[in-house]
């Protein structure tokens, strides 16, 4: 029995490292807040390249990413405590004037994307300078912490 459970925890040790090594350096943000965002939605956070999400699916958030310019954003999801993969992740920033949107949906099984170490990353397009609407969602049944870059 105690030879299992030693190898049980030997075999989530990578992971762990891993979700430490991805929000190290980072402070959690709360993200609860009520804030008026673009095209009269409301984001809970304005969420900083310094900072992460933490949170449980199935559910959705949404929160504001500020650029200064036209940039590339890459999103990276951990995922932890994997029950199901359910039918995907879906994630969409819209720009700060409304006029256009970017979107990320997983194809297939989402933990099978996010490989061993249940890191799932993709880019995203900012075209404008100013504040823009990420707003993500999934049925799959885990928890999460969301970083981007």
């Amino acid at each position: 029995m105690k030879g299992a459970l030693a190898a049980a925890i030997a075999s989530a040790f990578p992971l762990l490292a891993l979700s430490c090594q991805f929000t190290s350096g980072a402070s959690q943000n709360q993200c609860q807040d009520s804030i008026p965002a673009a095209c009269g939605n409301i984001a809970h956070c304005v969420l900083d390249g310094s900072q992460y999400l933490e949170g449980q699916f199935p559910g959705s958030q949404s929160f504001v990413v500020r650029t200064a310019g036209p940039q590339v954003v890459t999103f990276s999801f951990t995922f932890q405590n994997r029950v199901s993969a359910g039918t995907g992740l879906s994630l969409t920033s819209t720009e700060p004037d409304c006029s256009q949107q970017s979107a990320y949906t997983s194809q297939g099984d989402l933990f099978e994307a996010a490989g061993a170490g249940g890191v799932l990353s993709f880019p995203i397009r900012m075209t404008l300078p100013g504040d823009h609407l990420v707003q993500f969602n999934s049925d799959a049944y885990c928890s999460y912490d969301l970083r981007y870059q």
